[in-house]
């Protein structure tokens, strides 16, 4: 069983709920959490930048993670999203399982 823990950021929580709803939907992720809100400060355009974001942290299987960026770049209101994925080895047994038996 390989797992991913996965972020994405968007502009704001509505679009972070219809990203998470359709990756339910097609049975790509596990489970998500949405955390809005954040302060995010990034380099776009050779100038700083600020702006509030939602957040999206989700848990799926690794073989699912070419499909999300796909699902996900043809929703995304961003030229370019946030979509990254980190291994997700260790942490409760029972819940690893039920992640992989999920998605």
């Amino acid at each position: 069983m390989k797992l991913s823990f996965g972020y994405i950021t968007t502009p704001t929580k509505a679009e972070a709920k219809e990203i998470v709803l359709e990756l339910l939907e097609q049975e790509l992720i596990a489970c998500a959490n949405i955390v809005d809100g954040a302060e995010s400060y990034f380099v776009w355009g050779d100038e700083i930048n600020q702006a509030k974001e939602a957040l999206i942290f989700f848990k799926t299987r690794a073989k699912n993670e070419d499909k999300i960026i796909k699902v996900v770049k043809s929703m995304h209101s961003y030229e370019c999203p946030c979509i990254v994925f980190s291994n997700l080895e260790h942490g409760n047994a029972d819940f690893l399982r039920w992640v992989d038996d999920s998605c």
